[in-house]
């Protein structure tokens, strides 16, 4: 059971990443496609933007993230897991409540304090976080949900 936590807190990041590259890319390709046979339209246009933008911003966001997500997601996971089995919008609720737990306790006290500068930054953190914690926690549910269904057919 550990391994398959490592393996989905490890992965997650990457392979959203991925699923993100794949869809830029494959927009990129239609939209060089449709403007071969005439302009692109206006919604081609703007997907491309979208999944560019949310690519370059996953890209950024591994090496921000992974190291909060690893241990403090790691932990919640685990504490989850020993009681239920793998939900991928349990533990996407769950990531995002453990993120902002992390970021938004020193938010609120650097805030109050008047520390302006550590507050803008984890402001950032609390923006992205809240969206890349639930993606990876849903995409490390569902990889752990793979491989224990692997596991159960291979001893079957």
């Amino acid at each position: 059971m550990n391994s398959d936590i490592g393996l989905g807190l490890v992965a997650a990041p990457f392979v959203s990443l991925s699923v993100l590259l794949a869809l830029l890319c494959f927009n990129l390709l239609l939209a060089v496609v449709i403007e071969w046979i005439h302009a692109a339209p206006v919604f081609l246009v703007s997907t491309i933007e979208f999944f560019g933008s949310a690519s370059f911003l996953a890209f950024f966001a591994i090496p921000f993230g992974f190291i909060q997500f690893n241990m403090v997601g790691g932990w919640v996971l685990r504490l989850y897991l020993a009681h239920h089995s793998p939900n991928p919008a349990m533990i996407a609720l769950l990531a995002l409540s453990a993120n902002s737990l992390l970021v938004g306790m020193p938010f609120v006290v650097f805030n109050a304090s008047g520390l302006d500068g550590v507050s803008a930054f984890l402001i950032i953190f609390l923006g992205v976080g809240g969206i890349f914690a639930p993606l990876w926690g849903c995409v490390a549910a569902l990889l752990i949900l793979h491989r224990q269904k692997q596991r159960s057919e291979r001893y079957v």
